[in-house]
């Protein structure tokens, strides 16, 4: 009798896990992942842009390991797993192209964010080719396919009006900040009609 009882525990907690575990996707080259930074600036870009979604990279697949292209301090390339966890609670959501692209597309692609390696991250978020943030990067890869991913925006289409806005905007720009700077932000990345959704465990 205690074995049966035992024999049925067991099974009752394999259907739980079972029901709680988590999908997991297959990684494509160009793959676009989003999640919740841990940064310092996190907060802010969050009410800023009234979106969860702070931080997003590009995956490619280099010797059959996933890494994500990422513009942090510096730009540079990131194991996937270790991508996952830096994470608020190992959430994220992963985005790919509804068009299937060429391998001469990814080739590009991968070029153009290898040569963006090493630049600083642009605490700005000014549109130039200096300096890099997070979303821009993404967006500007894909540009090498020729894909658009969004419209672009501009600083006084945000929420500016938050403390944490506010004391950023005077440590970063004093009193010359310019509202009419194009700008993209992860959230505009996944509302693109351009992508679909693969994986989302948030």
């Amino acid at each position: 009798m205690k074995k049966i009882k035992n024999l049925l525990v067991l099974l009752s907690i394999t259907v739980i896990t079972s029901g709680c575990s988590q999908t997991t996707f297959s990684p494509k080259n160009g793959d676009i992942i989003f999640h919740t930074s841990k940064s310092n600036q996190s907060k802010m870009i969050s009410e800023i842009t009234k979106s969860k979604l702070t931080h997003v990279g590009i995956i490619f697949i280099n010797k059959g390991k996933p890494y994500v292209f990422e513009a942090v301090q510096p730009v540079k390339i990131t194991p996937l797993n270790q991508w996952i966890k830096r994470g608020v609670s190992t959430k994220y959501i992963v985005m790919r192209s509804k068009k299937i692209l060429s391998n001469d597309e990814l080739l590009s692609m991968k070029s153009y964010g290898e040569k963006q390696i090493g630049k600083d991250y642009d605490i700005k978020f000014q549109w130039s080719n200096n300096k890099m943030y997070c979303s821009e990067l993404v967006y500007k890869i894909y540009e090498e396919a020729d894909i658009k991913l969004c419209s672009k925006h501009t600083f006084k289409q945000y929420n500016l009006n938050s403390e944490s806005a506010k004391n950023a905007i005077k440590k970063r720009y004093g009193n010359n900040i310019n509202l009419n700077e194009t700008v993209v932000t992860p959230v505009d990345l996944r509302k693109s009609n351009k992508l679909k959704v693969v994986f989302d465990n948030y």
